[in-house]
């Protein structure tokens, strides 16, 4: 038994002093602190679609076994403080479990390394506790963001499948408190535990809601125990809010109230732009459009303006034409000459219009409204946009397209399309092309060469291999006109419009390339998804000068 009158030990008070208001008080913080050891649970409500399938009963067997080795815990080690009198200290360490290792080890060599075994056990119970809140802290940030209480930025995913949005939040956020509380752990635990019940009292008092709303098989016990649940948690919250208060609760208390209407304020925001947004039954079917014209918006005679030119004569536009505001007449001059001289655009009129007050954004808008005045005619605008290395290309060059873009954008029959032109990746020679774009987005992190005379690959697996697993060739070395047998991931689905004839498109790639899966007569395959593995065999054809495989045999993997 450890001894109680030690240096450094908060001092005992007479039993008479248990019965004051301040020995209360000590004791409802006490209950305060041991209360915020019980959090952490709630990890596992908010990561319910990450278990195996039955996914809500697994759920609820972790729950189950790690609410019952918490509460062990939680009773042994004030069991053991209780038998050696552990002693808290106002510096905090050494704390009530290192006391209890000591007193259990002993102060021979052996009980010094126990002691140190117990003291990094601890440490990474700690590590492992702190890191459960980047992967269930991410699921709530997304489940809110999914109903319009937080951005939408929450709900995406990043590259390797995680809310990576919402774990840099996170991490922001915990430097920034660490910070303003310089790692106090009195005032981070306030602010931790806190909020932590907030939330579980508001689940048992939203559960408790829903028992008895809809009021399924047994909702009076749920009843009960949702709103117990819910009433302990918010006595849990009126203790901190008062014990706490000194110690950073009263920030929670001040900022809770503005987060919520916040939050409000930003759920009626995507309200009002999704019903902005719904297509009404006078807008199901779109007005006839007698009258395309694409006008292409001309600053300079260059590759990025041909470009433009080059894809506005694939949009089947009645007319064509091109249009420079006239700012500098001598800038005008050698436009009209250089387009004159150029045959790659002989075939397009170019019209100059002057622009007395120099506001292109003005003209522009000016100019879609006169163009448009008839109400079966529609204009596209195409701004040709050239891209120049960071700062200092926004410094040596001009940005006008966005500037063009926006108020043309509120127009009814007007679309304004930005054509990038990334020049700083002409300059250096790093321009993405179809070659390397293939090998960066298609081909596996980690590509397994395969030469031409390479023999053909067996698909190695624990299942048993069926016959589509026989002579597996690499999608890229199958041939026209011959029959193969191949494996790959699914990366894309195309679906044929309901008012054509059915046929459904699958694109499946492997280390080696791509091919086409091309199923007509079919609307859907039941199982089918983007991501799956699949295996198909059939006769290679040629479509469109891509390889494709007609109506193949196939079996999903997984």
């Amino acid at each position: 038994m450890l001894e109680t009158d030690l240096p450094g030990a908060v001092e005992l008070g007479q039993p008479s002093s248990l019965l004051t208001g301040a020995a209360i008080f000590i004791l409802l913080r006490a209950f305060a602190n041991g209360g915020s050891s019980l959090t952490g649970l709630e990890a596992i409500s908010d990561g319910v679609a990450l278990f195996k399938a039955p996914e809500a009963d697994n759920a609820k067997r972790t729950l189950v076994i790690m609410s019952a080795i918490l509460g062990t815990l939680v009773i042994g080690v004030s069991w053991f403080a209780h038998q050696i009198h552990a002693m808290p200290y106002e510096s905090g360490t050494p704390t009530v479990i290192s006391q209890i290792a000591k007193a259990a080890v002993g102060t021979g060599t052996f009980g010094q390394g126990m002691f140190i075994l117990v003291q990094l056990a601890t440490m990474l119970i700690l590590f492992a506790g702190a890191n459960t809140t980047y992967s269930a802290f991410p699921l709530l940030c997304n489940f809110v963001a999914s109903d319009g209480y937080l951005p939408r930025q929450l709900s995406k995913r990043g590259h390797r499948l995680a809310f990576s949005n919402g774990i840099l939040l996170l991490a922001g956020g915990g430097i920034f408190l660490v910070i303003i509380t310089a790692g106090s752990v009195e005032h981070l635990v306030a602010f931790y535990a806190l909020g932590v019940f907030t939330g579980f009292m508001l689940a048992g008092f939203g559960m408790a809601k829903h028992a008895t709303t809809h009021k399924g098989d047994g909702w009076k016990v749920k009843f009960v125990i949702n709103g117990l649940a819910g009433s302990i948690s918010l006595i849990i919250v009126l203790i901190f809010s008062v014990v706490k208060f000194t110690q950073g609760a009263w920030i929670v208390l001040v900022v809770a109230p503005i987060m919520v209407m916040s939050f409000l304020r930003l759920r009626r925001q995507y309200t009002a732009e999704q019903k902005a947004l719904t297509v009404k039954s006078e807008q199901q079917r779109a007005t006839s459009i007698t009258r395309h014209d694409v006008t292409v918006l001309v600053d300079s005679v260059d590759l990025a303006t041909i470009s433009v030119v080059r894809y506005a004569r694939t949009l089947n536009a009645r007319k064509i034409s091109a249009v420079h505001f006239v700012i500098d007449d001598r800038r005008a001059a050698d436009i009209q000459a250089a387009w004159a001289a150029s045959d790659a655009v002989d075939d397009v009129e170019l019209e100059l219009i002057d622009c007395p007050d120099r506001r292109l954004p003005n003209a522009a808008l000016d100019y879609a409204i006169r163009m448009t005045e008839q109400a079966d005619v529609e204009l596209t605008l195409l701004l040709p946009r050239r891209s120049y290395s960071g700062v200092l290309g926004r410094l040596l060059h001009d940005q006008t397209a966005e500037d063009i873009a926006a108020p043309i954008s509120q127009l009814s029959r007007v679309v304004a399309t930005i054509m990038p032109f990334d020049v700083s990746k002409m300059i250096s020679g790093k321009s993405i092309t179809v070659e390397n774009r293939k090998q960066d987005s298609r081909v596996a992190p980690k590509p397994v060469a395969v030469k031409a005379e390479a023999k053909p690959v067996v698909a190695q697996s624990a299942e048993p291999v069926s016959h589509y697993a026989e002579n597996m060739t690499p999608i890229g070395n199958i041939t026209w006109r011959k029959r193969a047998h191949i494996q790959g991931r699914v990366t894309s689905i195309r679906t044929a419009p309901s008012g054509s004839a059915p046929v459904i498109n699958v694109e499946i790639w492997d280390e080696t390339g791509g091919v086409t899966l091309q199923f007509l007569g079919r609307r859907e395959i039941r199982g089918l998804d983007i991501g799956s593995e699949l295996r198909a065999e059939g006769m290679v054809a040629e479509n469109e000068g891509k390889m494709t495989i007609l109506n193949p045999s196939y079996e999903l993997l997984k």
